[in-house]
């Protein structure tokens, strides 16, 4: 057992060494007598105790534990403080201060000393175990297994304690939300251990890049967090946040597979004292609009997009809880045929309540489908309005009258919509030869298998299906070939361009009459005035529908107006 002893008297050294030899115990004892030299020894090696005096010219044992202490010199040595003052204070400073046991000099025996000894050690060893233990909950409670960084818990405590202190900062405290563009289609096509393969690199490269460490935290899943202080403008941490985004520009590696990926970053800056939960929130906010933005971008938050989001929010609920009570309704716009304006076919609309988000039946439709709610109340909406054209149906108001219901370009992707439409009709008594589905071209342009066996899928049920839209900028003669395409319908922006622009006009009558010759019906949306009219029918386009004939009607209002034809 090495052992140290600091005392700058004579007299105790000789009585402490006699104690030790009278211990039968084998010992390698190092004596000096001020507290300069004990620290020059322990710096040089390491001992298993230490006895130090107190009472000690220019430096007290007290204060050279305190030192020994801060610069953690001697974790693993068992410290006891010599002493002939009896003050139960001074015990426990000394115990405060690091010692693991205090001896006064007139109790020093063989035997106390040994005691004293093998109790301090086995406190040293107690200690530096409950130490160990405590940093690995500390760890635990700190960091991310996965990544080693930062986790939502501490990057919080971190960020509220530099707010607290944002008066002594100088520039803005930058928060940067990031969130990787596809991540779930990593997980889904290569498994889970490539996305954690994914989420450990990119939390090397980010610590790589960053030899200054910023604070950086995953915060759960796919999404990282950043925290600045003491940048200088806007200009700065859009710099920091393109070198984040660097950090994509290689591929990552997973057995032999290059995953290429982007991310979204939101970024908010705060000069001035505000809150934690403000400003994840607004990150959050920004990261979301990069998302939407096409990814692989980077967006500030400002109030405007606090407002907008808010509306989405709002949105969002409305939808939720229309679904939830089935709180909507279904209007319906006729199709006239342009011969003699009887009315071909009904094209069902979903109508919601006005709430306090004064959303459009547009803005709900959008955020069904950015919500993945689509689905759910796609579905609710084919039961409602086949439930309601059997009504028409089965009153005689009309036997020919088709009903066309549009679907959005995720319901496509539903390789179980169609047995549920045959489902449907068979519940309602609906010959489905009657039923028009809508799409548009944005519902073709991945040109994916899964669209492709949906639609046939349909149209083997009996149903007719109509390309929504056509004249927009993503239009393409190529749908016609390759989608079982029955109906085009003439997007409103080109029927209203016809009366101005002689291109327009000209575009129409040759698209009608290339589409005729395919057999293919073709229907004018947007028909606002008979000289819309009018021209259509020259050109010989199949069918009619706009204001200049009908609104969209209530179910009631429908029910009204065929009873009169």
């Amino acid at each position: 057992m090495n052992i140290l002893l600091v005392d700058d008297q004579k007299i105790d050294r000789e009585l402490v060494k006699e104690a030790l030899n009278c211990s039968l115990q084998e010992f390698d004892l190092k004596e000096v007598n001020c507290a300069e030299d004990g620290l020059s020894a322990i710096q040089a090696a390491q001992y298993d105790v230490i006895l130090l005096d107190y009472q000690m010219p220019r430096q007290n044992g007290l204060q050279v534990l305190v030192e020994l202490k801060s610069q953690k010199l001697c974790e693993c040595s068992a410290i006891i403080m010599l002493t002939n003052n009896r003050d139960e204070e001074l015990l426990i400073n000394c115990i405060n201060a690091g010692a693991q046991d205090l001896l006064l000099k007139d109790e020093v025996t063989s035997t106390q000393l040994l005691r004293c000894i093998k109790q301090s050690q086995k406190r040293i060893e107690l200690e530096n175990k409950l130490s160990k233990s405590y940093q690995q909950v500390k760890q635990l409670a700190e960091r991310d297994p996965l990544t080693g960084l930062f986790n939502r818990s501490y990057f919080e405590t971190a960020l509220n304690s530099l707010l607290v202190n944002m008066r002594s900062l100088e520039g803005y405290v930058v928060v940067m939300l990031l969130d990787i563009d596809g991540f779930k289609m990593i997980n889904d096509s290569l498994g889970h251990s490539a996305g954690d393969a994914v989420l450990q690199e990119l939390a090397n490269r980010v610590r790589y890049s960053f030899r200054e460490s910023p604070l950086f935290a995953r915060l759960g899943g796919d999404e990282f967090a950043f925290m600045f202080s003491g940048v200088r403008d806007a200009d700065a941490a859009l710099t920091i946040a393109e070198r984040v985004l660097s950090s994509f520009e290689a591929p990552f590696v997973f057995s032999k597979h290059e995953i290429h990926s982007t991310a979204s970053i939101g970024i908010t800056l705060s000069a001035s004292k505000t809150t934690t939960e403000d400003l994840l929130k607004q990150a959050d906010i920004a990261m979301y609009k990069a998302k939407n933005g096409g990814k692989n971008q980077i967006c500030f938050y400002d109030e405007l997009l606090e407002q907008e989001f808010f509306k989405l929010f709002q949105i969002e609920s409305e939808l939720r809880e229309a679904i939830k009570t089935e709180n909507f309704e279904v209007y319906y716009q006729p199709i006239l045929h342009s011969t003699n304006n009887a009315v071909k076919s009904l094209e069902a609309l979903v109508r919601l309540p006005v709430k306090a988000s004064g959303a459009s039946p547009a803005e709900y439709i959008h955020t069904s489908e950015k919500t993945r709610l689509i689905e759910a109340f796609g579905r609710l909406i084919i039961q409602k309005a086949l439930s309601q054209y059997a009504d028409i149906c089965q009153s005689d108001l009309s036997q020919q009258i088709e009903l066309a219901i549009n679907l959005s370009p995720l319901q496509i992707h539903d390789l179980n919509l169609p047995t549920f439409l045959q489902q449907q009709a068979k519940h309602y008594n609906v010959d489905l030869t009657k039923v028009i589905i809508e799409v548009t071209e944005t519902a073709l342009l991945e040109n994916s298998e899964s669209t492709m066996e949906t639609l046939r899928s349909i149209k083997s049920k009996g149903c007719k299906i109509a390309l929504d839209d056509f004249g927009t900028g993503f239009s393409s003669i190529s749908h016609l070939l390759n989608y079982p395409i029955d109906i085009v319908k003439f997007d409103k922006s080109l029927i209203e361009r016809t009366l101005q622009d002689e291109k327009a006009k000209l575009m129409l009558i040759g698209l009608a009459s290339m589409l005729q010759q395919l057999s293919i019906e073709t229907v004018a949306e947007g028909v606002e005035f008979e000289a819309h009219a009018t021209l259509c029918k020259q050109a010989n386009v199949s069918c009619l529908q706009g204001y200049y004939f009908s609104k969209p009607l209530s179910f009631s209002e429908l029910k009204a107006t065929l009873s009169k034809i």
